[in-house]
């Protein structure tokens, strides 16, 4: 489940003890039921809302399947069959099973007596090349997806304690689609909280940078023009926090650069100093100082 919802192809919708269910890129439904057996077995049944796209079905199908024969070779898949013609359930799984292994490619419907393919397009592509790629490449953006996830919490974790070390107040933020992690409230020197603060855009891994060729500087793409939109609206400076992959955690002022590149920037040359509880105290100190603040 957690991995379907990583890919790009499906996205979270409802989810139960036993089942979930995903919307397609399409908007139908898609989803299954885990069904537990007395014998230490389990089915997990796999169904479609009427619409879904038979390609869409069969990436759905194959990406379970797949997963599943990563942790156990005692998997076996069942087609559930409709007829074509009258639409009835082919309840004889057995009589299916049987057919295909013998090498009959159809069988009648015994409700109206008419012969359909069992081998049909979508057990065609379920076999093909194609469609096992496809999972792969879904099943690589859903890993991607995750590492980046486990990243970013450990880089929330290390920001956290960076407040706590200097004694300052962190505080997550709980819509992050628009660009801002987290908040940190500068306290006086008394202990009180001031009102005055910054936010944070965390980023965690070395894909967020590059090294431009002609200069060698490093490069942060903002890749959500509305992000670039509402960081300059901010009352407070928004401050951009990279965590690479050595551990190493720099920020800078992402609001003051777009304010003096101008608003349409999108390549942001990353000069960052470290974070650390040293550098939060530096810049506590620079805004609670009124006059240092104004010759900034």
């Amino acid at each position: 489940m957690v991995r379907l919802y990583y890919t790009n192809d499906f996205q979270k919708d409802q989810l139960w003890k036993n089942a979930a269910d995903f919307k397609t890129l399409g908007g139908k439904q898609a989803g299954f039921l885990l069904i537990k057996k007395a014998d230490d077995t389990a089915e997990l049944a796999v169904y479609f809302e009427p619409g879904v796209q038979e390609d869409t079905q069969v990436s759905f199908i194959k990406y379970i399947h797949e997963h599943l024969l990563k942790r156990s070779k005692a998997v076996e898949r069942q087609r559930s069959y409709v007829c074509p013609h009258c639409h009835a359930p082919v309840e004889a799984r057995e009589a299916v099973k049987i057919r295909l292994e013998r090498g009959f490619k159809d069988i009648i419907c015994l409700v109206c007596e008419k012969r359909f393919d069992l081998i049909d397009s979508i057990e065609q592509k379920f076999a093909s090349p194609e469609f096992l790629e496809k999972v792969r490449a879904m099943d690589e953006e859903a890993k991607r997806k995750l590492d980046n996830e486990s990243l970013e919490l450990i880089l929330e974790g290390q920001a956290k304690a960076i407040a706590g070390e200097a004694g300052q107040i962190y505080r997550d933020v709980s819509q992050k689609d628009w660009g801002i992690d987290a908040e940190i409230e500068f306290k006086d020197d008394k202990g009180r909280a001031t009102g005055q603060r910054v936010y944070l855009q965390l980023k965690s891994g070395d894909s967020f940078l590059y090294k431009r060729k002609r200069d060698q500087k490093e490069i942060f793409t903002i890749r959500k023009k509305r992000h670039a939109e509402y960081w300059q609206k901010q009352a407070y400076p928004v401050m951009l926090v990279i965590r690479t992959s050595d551990g190493e955690i720099r920020w800078m002022d992402i609001t003051d650069y777009l304010r003096r590149k101008g608003p349409d920037t999108k390549q942001v040359e990353f000069e960052g100093e470290l974070f650390t509880a040293e550098s939060l105290c530096r810049l506590r100190k620079l805004l609670l100082t009124p006059s240092k603040h104004a010759k900034k």
